[in-house]
């Protein structure tokens, strides 16, 4: 009788269990989230020194904050789908490479938003999204302040400088486009037979974009032995 009774019970429990949900409270959680995960966007694209296109990876952050949420949301209130979750979970492979340490992090830190919010720890969602935040800004600003006139020294924008010809000068060429950036810090130089190589990371103002390279234009022009190329992953033509 009782080995029939706990059957039951565990049967009603699995299949049988309804979930009962705030949609109010619900309401509230998704738009927390999705706010959250919206500042949490913006300071990744501001700060981030990720490599990657990271206006289109950020665009992710705000409805995996969401998603979360609603799993979450759902699940707590029965351990049959939390079960059933974690075999779903089990069956799915993520094809999509994750490149960079910086990006796995900021998704573990809008999956913890969706989390909180779909726990209702609603206070704990805010407080830690502000502070890491907070974290995130003041380290941008102290490392900033270590380099000369607060640009940075770890630009994406490349610029490569290949001179075929060794009886041309290198420093007239670099002092031609040094006008037109704000800055051009050598980052490595490669000296073969009759060819030199220099790459330069390098910042613009958009204002100056056009001025860059119809000076480039000018430069191979003058001499076919010079060759310039720019490389960008910031969007410098944005």
């Amino acid at each position: 009788m009782n080995n029939d009774f706990s059957l039951t019970q565990l049967e009603n429990f699995f299949i049988n269990s309804s979930v009962e949900v705030n949609f109010l409270n619900f309401i509230f959680s998704i738009l927390l989230s999705a706010i959250l995960a919206f500042l949490v966007q913006l300071s990744y694209v501001n700060i981030s020194k990720s490599l990657n296109d990271k206006e289109h990876f950020a665009e992710t952050f705000v409805p995996l904050a969401i998603i979360t949420t609603l799993v979450i949301t759902v699940v707590k209130f029965s351990l049959a789908l939390s079960l059933g979750l974690v075999g779903a979970l089990s069956i799915v492979r993520f094809r999509a490479a994750i490149k960079e340490p910086e990006e796995l992090v900021y998704l573990f830190f809008i999956i913890g938003i969706g989390l909180a919010t779909g726990a209702n720890q609603f206070l704990v969602a805010i407080i830690a999204t502000f502070i890491a935040l907070s974290i995130l800004y003041i380290k941008k600003i102290y490392k900033d302040k270590k380099n000369v006139n607060f640009l940075t020294e770890t630009s994406t924008n490349i610029l490569q400088i290949q001179i075929d010809n060794k009886t041309i000068k290198s420093v007239d060429i670099i002092d031609r486009l040094k006008k037109n950036v704000n800055y051009l810090n050598l980052k490595s130089f490669a000296s073969e037979n009759e060819s030199d190589q220099f790459n330069f990371w390098f910042d613009i103002d958009k204002n100056n974009i056009s001025n860059l390279i119809s000076e480039i234009n000018k430069i191979t022009l003058e001499n076919k032995d010079i060759k310039i190329q720019i490389f960008s992953r910031s969007g410098v033509y944005e």
